[in-house]
């Protein structure tokens, strides 16, 4: 067999290479729509800066870390009643701080709060169960500032968990101490283009309540 001149090769090579590049433009590339996009990483904010938080009546103090706000009002930023589940009709609140950036931008976390409540004239039983009142009920005991508390959880949501209350009680003075550390989530992540939060954003999150509950401090008495 006579072999093929080289012109005739370098003819059937450009062809072939001609008609990818056609197949290749006919090609689309359709843009990702707004809510599909990734959101580039948090930054971290400084302001306003951290700072302590000082109850005088039951002489509690914490440190309100930086880029989180603090009120005594409910409603400025939370629904306490929504949140703690567990209070009892006579509770008070007597701070609520709230994360005020998201620092998973791309995942279904929508708020972090950490309340500081008091309800007087409860025995310490009454106060205990405060951490327990809801399913499923376990508790376990934890140190903040030098007291043991009881450590229950509540968490509730419609297709998904939306929030989870991590609750601590103790009874000192007459009355119920209580702290609410609260994440807050939303649902239908794969709809709003962001993914569910993962086990280990979840944790960072935690990691931040913890750094507060770690903060808490009692005046002597």
């Amino acid at each position: 067999m006579r072999p093929y001149p080289v012109s005739f090769c370098t003819t059937i090579a450009l062809l072939t290479i001609a008609a990818t590049a056609v197949a290749s433009a006919q090609v689309k590339t359709e843009p990702v729509p707004p809510l599909l996009r990734s959101k580039p990483p948090a930054i971290e904010p400084t302001m306003p800066p951290a700072h302590p938080f000082h109850d005088a009546r039951y002489g509690v103090s914490f440190t309100v870390p930086a880029a989180w706000d603090v009120t005594r009002k409910d409603a400025e930023v939370s629904t306490f009643n929504l949140d703690a589940r567990t209070i009892a009709h006579t509770t008070q609140l007597r701070a609520v701080a709230s994360i005020d950036f998201n620092p998973h931008p791309n995942s279904t976390f929508s708020g972090a709060l950490f309340y500081f409540s008091v309800t007087p004239h409860v025995t310490p039983a009454e106060c205990s169960a405060q951490a327990t009142a809801q399913a499923p009920r376990t508790a376990s005991t934890a140190e903040i500032g030098g007291l043991p508390f009881t450590h229950g959880y509540d968490e509730h949501g419609g297709i998904c968990t939306e929030s989870r209350d991590e609750i601590y009680t103790t009874p000192r003075n007459n009355a119920c101490y209580r702290f609410d550390a609260v994440i807050n989530t939303f649902c239908g992540g794969d709809v709003s283009g962001v993914q569910d939060i993962t086990p280990h954003e979840l944790d960072a999150v935690r990691h931040r309540m913890q750094k507060i509950l770690d903060s808490v401090h009692f005046d002597t008495n």
